[in-house]
């Protein structure tokens, strides 16, 4: 006869996961520690919604369910085939792998959803659960990490070593008594890749991230301007990054997923001209159902502006002067300006000079001055 552990287990497997493994429901002191001292630093700055009541939350599964005594945390292998056809010489922007796929939250969700309904089932019992996809309180990662799924990496991720960091994570609190796993006894040792390559400099310390650095929360979190001393740093990224993960030695040795449960829905770059004309419609159904719809279109052709300043590509030049002219958006008009600062032709210069004449917004105006050279 099956154990309920071993049942856990096959049914998450029979759904797609690759990953699953059982916590105990007890307070993640350590994470939470660690969240309160990034607090503490402003290092969650930028993200309002991370205040001291949900990250002690989010370790907290009393806090989250009633009587809670397991927490069931699953992944999935989201590597796949890197593009050979990418060229740093063409127009092009990075995509972080992650959101090449269909969005993780809608999918793994409806895995959760649908492997909840088959437990009950299996079980004979009514289950009292809440999920988590990392869009709620609940600090996944450092339950996948009690749940021996990896290990906390420096650079902030779970590395499992059999997946690496290539992984996406949810969870199900539940009220069902399970015995839980044990933590994975290994580390990153000395390594200290991920900190040494990042360009932003946002992996402070050893587990600490300042996410106000952080390139992904630059093009996808951050909706205002990017500090002017980060964008030369984020070289041709317009959303998320993979630095970090590149840079791991565990990552090198991952093989491609073989999950059919995702949508692959973009490639590992987008042709920056062509986001810089892109309409909100051909956005809205270009990126239906993408994790790239979160950053909006104007954060992707601010974004763009940025990655073809620090390219300089000089064939992008009418589009940007066509973005600073005529895009709707103060904040794409700016960054355009920056970006024609960079690239600094005369045809850039003579552009920056004659939207003097017709630009009123502050930001904008302010972009163009910084841009000019000094007299």
């Amino acid at each position: 006869m099956k154990t309920r552990e071993q049942i856990v287990v096959e049914l998450a497997k029979s759904i797609g996961f690759d990953l699953v493994g059982i916590s105990d429901a007890n307070e993640l002191n350590d994470h939470i520690k660690n969240s309160l001292a990034a607090y503490e630093l402003n290092y969650l700055e930028g993200i309002p919604w991370l205040n001291k009541e949900r990250l002690i939350k989010g370790g907290s599964p009393d806090q989250l369910l009633h009587s809670p005594k397991s927490v069931i945390v699953v992944g999935v292998n989201y590597k796949k085939h890197k593009d050979d056809s990418y060229s740093t010489s063409d127009s092009n922007g990075r995509i972080a792998m992650y959101a090449q796929w269909e969005d993780y939250h809608l999918v793994i969700k409806k895995m959760l959803n649908e492997y909840k309904e088959n437990l009950q089932k299996e079980l004979s019992i009514k289950i009292d659960g809440r999920i988590f996809v990392d869009d709620g309180s609940l600090l996944e990662k450092g339950f996948a990490e009690k749940a021996g799924l990896g290990w906390f990496g420096k650079h902030t991720n779970l590395i499992n070593s059999v997946y690496g960091s290539w992984i996406f994570l949810g969870a199900l609190i539940t009220d069902i008594e399970l015995v839980p796993n044990e933590p994975v006894k290994k580390n990153c040792g000395k390594c200290e890749l991920c900190i040494i390559e990042c360009p932003t400099n946002a992996i402070v310390s050893p587990y600490q991230l300042d996410a106000n650095k952080c390139i992904s929360f630059l093009t996808i979190e951050n909706r205002g301007a990017i500090p002017y001393d980060l964008r030369p740093l984020m070289g041709d990224w317009i959303f998320g990054c993979d630095i970090c993960q590149d840079i791991c030695p565990v990552n090198d040795k991952i093989d491609i997923s073989q999950n059919t449960t995702f949508i692959e829905k973009t490639t590992s770059y987008l042709d920056l001209v062509g986001i810089l004309y892109m309409s909100q419609e051909e956005f809205s159904t270009r990126f239906s159902k993408s994790p790239i719809k979160r950053t909006k279109l104007r954060g992707l052709q601010r974004n763009a502006c940025v990655a073809l300043g620090n390219t300089k590509q000089k064939e992008a030049i009418p589009a940007l002067i066509d973005t600073l002219k005529n895009n709707q958006s103060e904040l794409v008009r700016g960054h355009s300006a920056w970006a024609l600062g960079e690239i600094d032709t005369p045809e850039c210069q003579n552009a920056l000079k004659i939207s003097l004449e017709y630009e009123n917004d502050p930001f904008v105006l302010d972009e163009i001055n910084r841009a000019l050279p000094v007299k």
